[in-house]
């Protein structure tokens, strides 16, 4: 196969991620809000904290029991925004909606995140406990030997019943790549901007600390909205053989 159609199939199918990922703050904007709604908290406990007077102060306060408080639940929002914006793709192919669940596989869904969890253990089992090169190089063979796991996650998600452990084992390697390198490309570039905006309030009059939170809190929304649509196109782009 010449690379001419090969790159230009998969800049295709990112330019559909991002196009569709931000349509679902038309289609969808619940999706969106579950992720926007706890950022936005936890920036009104930051303001109230004073982080933003100084990056000094955000230094000084990042660890505040307050702010994690608040960042717990971001971090949910953040992920159940990406999640919900996967099913409602999948939903959306079998017309159905994609708050009801009921349809979904549940028991290849915990299975999938159990195997997920279960993935991600021994890092944390090791974290300390062996040299810090090492458990790099550990990370990392874990996580190629592991990816086809989110491939399964993703089917268990989108209701693909089809899919096997023994299946994406097989033949998900591809797809696992394509899922990762869509869901890097949403995730990278709107997380530099994340980064961003806070610098960029220190020290700004309360007005404008409120509006960039604000529209932070927007930026966030529209990550979980991309990732998980890089989920399911990422996917379904499996069956277009590389």
């Amino acid at each position: 196969m010449t690379t001419g159609p090969f790159l230009k199939r998969h800049l295709t199918l990112l330019l559909a991620t991002l196009r569709d990922g931000l349509a679902l703050f038309r289609l969808a904007p619940l999706i969106p809000l579950i992720a926007i709604i706890p950022e936005f908290l936890q920036h009104i406990a930051e303001i109230k904290l004073g982080m933003f007077a100084s990056r000094a102060a955000f230094a000084a306060l990042a660890m505040d029991p307050v702010r994690w408080g608040w960042g717990y639940l971001k971090i949910a929002g953040l992920v159940l925004g990406l999640l919900a914006a996967a099913r409602f793709w999948g939903a959306r192919e079998q017309g159905e909606r994609w708050w009801d669940l009921r349809k979904l596989p549940w028991g290849m869904v915990l299975a999938a995140i159990a195997l997920n969890v279960i993935a991600g253990l021994p890092m944390l089992l090791l974290d300390g406990r062996i040299d810090a090169r090492a458990l790099q190089a550990l990370n990392v063979v874990v996580t190629i030997a592991t990816l086809p796991l989110l491939v399964y996650l993703v089917a268990a998600l989108l209701g693909d019943r089809t899919m096997t452990l023994a299946l994406v084992y097989r033949s998900g390697w591809w797809a696992a790549l394509r899922i990762a390198l869509l869901v890097a490309i949403s995730f990278v570039p709107l997380q530099l901007l994340h980064g961003f905006d806070h610098r960029l309030a220190f020290g700004q009059p309360p007005m404008l600390v409120w509006l960039l939170m604000a529209w932070d809190a927007l930026v966030v929304g529209a990550m979980a909205a991309l990732m998980g649509t890089a989920l399911h196109h990422g996917y379904r782009g499996a069956s277009d053989p590389a």
